[in-house]
């Protein structure tokens, strides 16, 4: 097989990954590692596609043997230590992170990954001290701003979490991410309209936003807008798909069947 003829091969691979065919991406991975076990590309394209069907640690022992064979892939780094991070194990995922900042001492993203540990690990003082020198190097990261407002809403400076969110929607008005955190946070302050804006903004921003459904199904919940909630829920089950959610999704379905219940009564 020619070099690019490889490459229309990897790309359909990619291609059937967003589309949600993990089956028939997982197919093509393997059949390209099988034909070039010495490309780390190989191993990664396999991972993705292995995390993507929820085999976490498969994934991970993907990456490792990619990284075997190009240690300073940063990208590849940082994509095993978000995958660590998820299986909790902190202490290697952190590893992966200082090793990205130490090929890149400049890497703001490597920072706000670094603190992201230390807040699994509760030690917010770590997590916000990394958070503010990525945002040193780039005042304009929205990625540490809502971590920075993440970090300090859960120590209760309020007006600090809210001043870190706004400046990530201010930002990047287009980030649904922002529009979220923003939106959470005003749930929780029991702010239920400025919440349901925020939230309708990230779904509008990003359709497949599943946890601005989850938290706009709680809202309209809240206030006996029944019908809605169900609705939002049922989104919430349509879209999310990522395996660490099962007990959430299983609560939700038992959810959606009690307000049905409730609205059959009425």
């Amino acid at each position: 097989m020619s070099d690019s003829e490889l490459n229309i091969e990897l790309q359909r691979g990619v291609e059937l990954l967003d589309q949600g065919e993990i089956k028939q991406a997982l197919a093509i991975f393997e059949s390209h590692l099988k034909n070039n076990p010495t490309l780390p590309e190989s191993w990664f394209y396999l991972g993705d596609a292995l995390a993507e069907e929820g085999k976490l640690a498969e994934a991970i022992d993907h990456y490792r043997k990619g990284l075997q064979l190009s240690p300073t892939d940063a990208d590849a780094l940082t994509t095993l230590g978000d995958m660590l991070l998820e299986a909790g194990n902190h202490q290697e995922s952190l590893r992966c992170y200082q090793s990205v900042l130490a090929i890149d001492p400049l890497d703001a993203d490597a920072l706000v990954s670094i603190g992201l540990v230390y807040n699994s690990q509760d030690k917010s003082d770590e997590a916000i001290e990394s958070f503010r020198k990525a945002l040193e190097l780039e005042p304009d990261n929205v990625f540490a701003l809502n971590a920075l407002g993440d970090s300090l809403y859960g120590l209760g400076d309020v007006d600090g979490a809210i001043a870190a969110f706004q400046k990530g929607v201010t930002i990047d008005p287009d980030d649904p991410a922002a529009h979220f955190n923003l939106g959470e946070l005003y749930y929780d302050l029991d702010e239920l309209e400025e919440a349901e804006d925020a939230c309708l903004e990230a779904i509008r921003l990003d359709a497949t936003f599943s946890m601005a459904y989850l938290t706009l199904g709680g809202l309209c919940m809240d206030q006996d807008r029944t019908e809605e909630a169900i609705t939002f829920f049922e989104k919430y089950l349509t879209y999310e798909k990522s395996p660490q959610a099962v007990d959430m999704i299983s609560e939700v379905k038992a959810v959606i069947e009690g307000l049905k219940e409730d609205v059959k009564g009425k």
